[in-house]
Formats: structure tokens, C-alpha cells, sequence
């Protein structure tokens, strides 16, 4: 057993990403395809207290080869969250993504004159979602991998399967991958499977999640241990300890913060409990006094509050 860095924490998972051959394997096993280069283009986390809101957001621009043999730039975007998150605030960069101009190429085309007068015309890159979840999508959905893309149907409900791409098409539309961890089967068998038992919280060390205990896969070449040797490296890095320890730090005071206001929160609503109760028994004993005859002079004296008070229940009877 040797001991990695948590790549589930944010630190680690963007040590992890900006290592080109890490991002390769990885990315290329999620997507099931040959990854020729990627390249990070921008990233972006956020941890608010509010709402326990937290996600870490990467846009790669890759090289893919498809399966008859033809490269082709795509856009990917990669999101991580530890907690159950917006669907409006995922949905948003996807918009962004597909309106920027930065995902598109530049490609020349021929006018049909004599002189095929050359003109250029942006091509709209393809965009693959990839989001690697710490937390469940809910019952009927715990699947390690769900997978997905639009499906095109005629007029009457047939689902069309077109024979060659239409780039139209495909420029409005995206893929969706979405890895669930808590689903990580314990014996993977699939390499995507195989891959992420470097992700798997199962094996997180008992007095420190900060670490997992994990052994190299005896497969040299294999993309688990392309990640395992990464994190490895992590765990020596002293200024990369720090950053985990820090950001473990900033965890642990938000979890205790909204530990804090949920007890507050509580005592609130018990004293407002508490104030009515208290509300409806001097209301009652308004009441009885009054039906017995008292003045409200009287009931304000024999009770100790103002007579305005007393006056207010009273009127409420006529």
C-alpha cells in the first residue's frame, strides 16, 4: 500500500489535470477515445458557505481521433463537484461554451466562380460534458457511468440513424458524460472502472481523508497507473501538502459554520415556539379575567402588562 493524495479534493484533482499525460488518459478513458493533444484554456473554482456550493470547472481543447481514422478539435469541459449542485449554473457554461467564438475554427471555403474566390467561415467545434460527481444523482440512477447525446427523431417517432455526420448537427448538440464516484463498483472490471479506483473514497485513509492507501496496478501501461504515479508524486510535494491542508482547513470551518447557523436556525425557531405558547396562555387568561367580570385596569395589574395589551385581547372578543 502506498499513500496518494485525495484527488476527490480540489487541490489534487487540479495538480492532477494539469499534467498533459494525466489529462490524456483520463479524459481519453471517460470519452473512450484516442486523445492526440489537450490543452487547458481556462479554469474556475468556487466554494460558497451559502448553500455549501462547490465545484472545480476545466475547458480543455483537444485533439481526437475518431474511429475512421480523421482528427478532429473539440472542446471539453470538465466539472467536479463534492456536493449536489445547481443544474442552472451547469447549464450556464454549456451556453457559453456553445455561443463563445474561441470554440470554433477558422476554415476556408471556395466561391464557385471562375476564380473560386476563397472566402473563411468559422467551423463550430463539438463540445463533450464531463462531470465527475462526489455525490449521488438520487435513487434509480447509481450507475458508476451514464452516458449520453441527442437522438433525432422523424415525424412519426422513428429514431433516425444517419449514416455520415452533419456538422450542423453536431454543432448544436453535445455529449454528456457523467462519472457518479460513491458507485464505483469495489472489484472494477471495465478499464473505465479500473481507471477511477484511483478516485474510490473506500480507500481513504482512516485518520486522514486527505490521503487514500492504494497499490500499483500491475499493468505498467495501464491509465490507473498513469494517475496512481501522479498522486504518488503529490503526496512528496510540501508546498502541495499545504495547499490540501489548507483547503481540508477551509472545509472543516464551513462544515462547522453551517453546523452553527442550522443549531441557530433551530434555537430560533424553538424560542418563536416558545414566545407563541407563552402568547396563547396570556391571551387565555385575558379572557377568563374578562369573563369573570375584571376590568382591564384590573387584568393589567393582576397580570403585570401594559394595559394596551389587554385591551387589544379584548376587543378581539367583540
Amino acid at each position: 500500500m502506498a499513500k496518494v493524495c485525495n484527488p476527490i479534493y480540489d487541490t489534487v484533482f487540479k495538480y492532477l489535470v494539469e499534467d498533459e499525460r494525466v489529462a490524456k488518459v483520463l479524459l481519453g478513458g471517460i470519452l473512450n477515445k484516442k486523445i492526440e493533444h489537450v490543452e487547458i484554456k481556462g479554469h474556475e473554482c468556487e466554494y460558497h458557505s451559502e448553500n455549501t456550493l462547490k465545484f472545480l470547472r476545466f475547458d480543455f481543447a483537444g485533439t481526437i481521433e475518431n474511429p475512421d481514422g480523421t482528427k478532429e478539435t473539440v472542446t471539453i469541459e470538465l466539472q467536479k463537484a463534492s456536493e449536489p449542485e445547481e443544474v442552472m449554473r451547469f447549464r450556464s457554461y454549456f451556453g457559453l461554451q456553445m455561443a463563445s467564438k474561441a470554440n470554433a475554427d477558422s476554415i476556408t471555403k471556395y466561391h464557385r466562380d471562375k476564380d473560386k474566390t476563397p472566402y473563411t467561415v468559422l467551423k463550430a467545434r463539438h463540445i463533450y460534458g464531463i462531470f465527475i460527481l462526489g455525490h449521488s444523482l438520487g435513487k434509480g440512477f447509481e450507475y458508476p457511468l451514464i452516458k449520453g447525446n441527442t437522438v433525432f427523431y422523424d415525424e412519426d417517432n422513428n429514431v433516425l440513424d444517419f449514416e455520415t455526420q452533419c456538422e450542423f448537427l453536431k454543432g448544436m448538440t453535445y455529449d454528456l458524460y457523467i462519472i457518479q464516484i460513491p458507485f464505483l463498483p469495489e472489484r472494477p472490471k471495465k478499464p473505465l472502472e479500473k481507471m477511477f479506483r484511483a478516485f474510490d473514497q473506500r480507500y481513504k485513509m482512516a485518520n486522514d481523508s486527505k490521503y487514500l492507501e492504494l497499490t500499483e496496478d500491475e499493468d505498467e501501461d495501464s491509465g490507473y497507473n498513469v494517475i496512481f504515479r501522479r498522486l504518488l508524486y503529490a503526496a512528496s510535494d510540501e508546498q502541495l501538502r499545504g495547499n490540501l491542508d489548507l483547503e481540508d482547513y477551509v472545509e472543516r470551518m464551513i462544515t462547522i459554520q453551517e453546523a452553527e447557523k442550522e443549531d441557530l436556525e433551530y434555537e430560533l425557531k424553538e424560542t418563536k415556539t416558545q414566545l407563541a405558547e407563552k402568547d396563547n396562555q396570556l391571551s387565555a387568561m385575558i379572557k377568563f379575567s374578562a369573563s369573570l367580570g375584571a376590568t382591564p385596569d384590573q387584568i393589567a395589574t393582576q397580570l403585570s402588562i401594559p394595559i394596551s395589551d389587554v385591551e387589544s385581547v379584548i376587543k378581539g372578543l367583540k
